[in-house]
């Protein structure tokens, strides 16, 4: 038994070769695994910060435009254009203004680009439920500009994004 155990004449060197080359490979690649995991986790959290901002930024503007219009007696048009990132993250996303839902409140919403894309959601807390959000298609941001609308008048309130 000892005899095997130390006989290197039925051993092909070839094949030694690559099996501590396919030891290696196993070895790095559960070395760098997790490491790449971990980077593209952080990515990620990267672009929902940068989407949760641009949210808020928007939804600053909104609520400036109407919280200054509100106590005014005339019929008010205002537009606001604002410069927007072409990409978050390496990315394109869209940017889209949701009218409030029965109990809830209205939203501007940024999704990213992509089949599994990631959505974030800012809701307009200081807008009225009678405020008509008129965004029937999302802004893209390839057009690298948000162009923030208002109109109040006698039939009341109406807040766009084009």
């Amino acid at each position: 038994m000892r005899s095997i155990l130390h006989d290197d004449s039925a051993v092909n060197i070839e094949i030694g070769y690559i099996l501590n080359f396919l030891v290696l490979l196993i070895f790095a690649g559960a070395i760098v695994g997790p490491f790449y995991l971990a980077s593209d986790s952080s990515s990620k959290q990267a672009m929902r910060a940068g989407y949760t901002d641009l949210g808020s930024e928007i939804a600053r503007d909104i609520t400036n435009m109407y919280l200054s219009s509100a106590h005014l007696e005339d019929d008010v048009n205002i537009n606001i254009e604002r410069s927007i990132p072409l990409t978050i993250g390496g990315r394109g996303y869209s940017v889209l203004l949701k009218n409030a839902e029965p109990g809830g409140m209205a939203s501007v919403e940024i999704e990213e680009g992509g089949l599994f894309g990631s959505r974030v959601s800012t809701v307009l807390t200081s807008i009225d439920a009678g405020v008509t959000i008129d965004s029937i298609r999302p802004v893209y941001s390839g057009s690298g500009e948000l162009i923030i609308g208002m109109v109040k008048n006698s039939t009341g309130v109406r807040i766009w994004i084009k």
